[in-house]
């Protein structure tokens, strides 16, 4: 049995103030030409959607998406992630049944099993949606749950794995070990880690949460990761869905599958005129500028070459290292506040009275001879 494990697709993101609607839309349609031609069955750990309050566009995105998988008339598993609603992720689930599409959108007490059959046998996809302590505490009144850890194994609890069979199990949440990007929610205090050691009855984990592709347990638990890269911090990951072949108990075979992208993410560093003699870029760019004196209106300077420029930020003795100034930031800025961030950056002092004095008249002479005209 072959089955394709995509997760955290968070459709409807933005990047800064980029739509990532064609980026998602291209990697989607690998996924349904990987499942195609290659899987027997699809699971798709969590995070269907980036907001509990997903856009109309988002909604539409889904909804043909998960048309396109249902029309190849083979089975797919969908849990609810952290960042989705669960009662729309099985809106209508009993309609998606009928269509092989199979979803669990919140935990209700009890973990839902389907049972597929080859020619090794019967074999068992439990799925876990994602679970918080005080929501599942209330299915367990006799016992105390105040952690990630005893919500999962609770849930767990209530499973009857039939060791002799092969069993796959659906999860998002964090495991002890894994290693988070800078786009994932972390709880506050991080404490919803969860041990491995949970799940050592289970052939297969289809995980989801963490963006970075990695396999933990022997090679058991498997974070497929995110389709994009949705923040600086994955510039570095290998974006990849995971095709799954458990053949007889014991045998499981893991193939990455990369993902193709249209644009990249990544960052560039160097001084102003460095950049600039580069090559024209359509790609999403944060850029390091190494200039030891600011320059005028870099963010300017560098949209012409990098049209797609999420952020820059100064690596010099007076500015530090400082945060990514991202450009949808930058288009509400006023002039004044642009002059102030330069005259910072350029004296590592806040400007005086005459100063900001001299910079509103000229602001104010030139935007009269503007409207003039």
């Amino acid at each position: 049995m072959r089955f394709l494990h995509v997760a955290d697709l968070h459709i409807g993101r933005r990047l800064s103030g980029f739509s990532l609607e064609a980026e998602q839309k291209h990697a989607l349609a690998q996924i349904i030409g990987w499942a195609r031609e290659k899987a027997d069955a699809v699971l798709i750990a969590g995070d269907l959607y980036d907001k509990s309050q997903p856009s109309g566009a988002a909604v539409d995105m889904v909804s043909w998406f998960l048309t396109e998988l249902a029309a190849l008339q083979k089975p797919v598993f969908v849990i609810s992630g952290n960042h989705d609603s669960p009662q729309q992720i099985a809106y209508c689930r009993g309609l998606l049944a009928g269509a092989q599409v199979h979803v669990a959108g919140s935990y209700e007490g009890e973990v839902p099993n389907y049972t597929l059959t080859d020619a090794y046998g019967p074999l068992h996809i439990h799925l876990l949606p994602h679970v918080r302590p005080f929501p599942t505490a209330q299915f367990f009144p006799d016992r105390p749950i105040h952690s990630y850890e005893d919500a999962v194994r609770a849930a767990l609890s209530t499973v009857e794995v039939n060791t002799d069979d092969r069993n796959v199990l659906m999860l998002h949440q964090f495991i002890a070990g894994g290693t988070r990007s800078d786009s994932e929610m972390v709880p506050l205090g991080g404490l919803d880690a969860v041990r491995p050691d949970l799940f050592d009855e289970f052939d297969y984990v289809a995980l989801g949460h963490l963006h970075g592709p990695q396999r933990m347990g022997g090679g058991r638990l498997c974070y497929s990761g995110s389709p994009y890269k949705y923040s600086l911090s994955e510039e570095r990951q290998r974006k990849a869905a995971l095709l799954v072949d458990i053949r007889e108990k014991g045998n499981v075979q893991i193939e990455t599958l990369p993902y193709t992208m249209i644009r990249d993410v990544r960052s560039v560093r160097g001084t102003l005129s460095e950049l600039l003699r580069a090559s024209r870029s359509d790609d999403y760019v944060y850029a390091e500028l190494t200039d030891e004196v600011t320059p005028l209106d870099p963010g300017g300077a560098l949209l012409t070459l990098y049209p797609n420029l999420v952020g820059y930020r100064m690596l010099n003795a007076l500015g530090g290292e400082g945060i990514f100034e991202e450009m949808a930031m930058d288009e509400q800025k006023s002039p004044l506040d642009h002059f102030t961030d330069f005259y910072k950056a350029q004296n590592g002092a806040e400007p005086g009275a005459e100063h900001l004095a001299i910079m509103r008249r000229i602001i104010r002479e030139a935007e009269e001879t503007h409207e003039a005209s």
